[in-house]
């Protein structure tokens, strides 16, 4: 049979190879999702884990425990403020002083 005579013979449905790639997408894109499903709920669970174990901090109970962080949190902000403060303040001394040694 001849390449025009099997052109013949055969019934191209576009529609459906159209819909064929669109399932194959849409099993690809199901498969990416399960996988991230499945690894989102294993971090689920081992962060449940820690969670539970934590119990405590110190004297802390896991409850109060978030409140101490935000509290430390601010008081290392403070403490990082006057930080900066204090090189500026020393390099300015600095400058002072290295004016004060080239007037001499």
């Amino acid at each position: 049979m001849s390449q025009s005579e099997e052109r013949k013979h055969t019934i191209e449905f576009p529609q459906l190879d159209a819909l064929e790639g669109a399932v194959r997408r849409a099993l690809r894109q199901l498969e990416v999702w399960r996988e991230r499903a499945s690894a989102s709920e294993a971090e689920r669970r081992r962060l449940q884990e820690v969670l539970d174990n934590l119990g405590s901090v110190g004297e802390l109970d896991a409850s109060d425990a978030a409140g101490e962080l935000g509290r430390l949190r601010a008081e290392n902000e403070k403490l990082r403020r006057q930080l900066e403060d204090g090189r500026r303040q020393a390099e300015k001394l600095a400058r002072e002083v290295e004016f004060l040694e080239d007037a001499r």
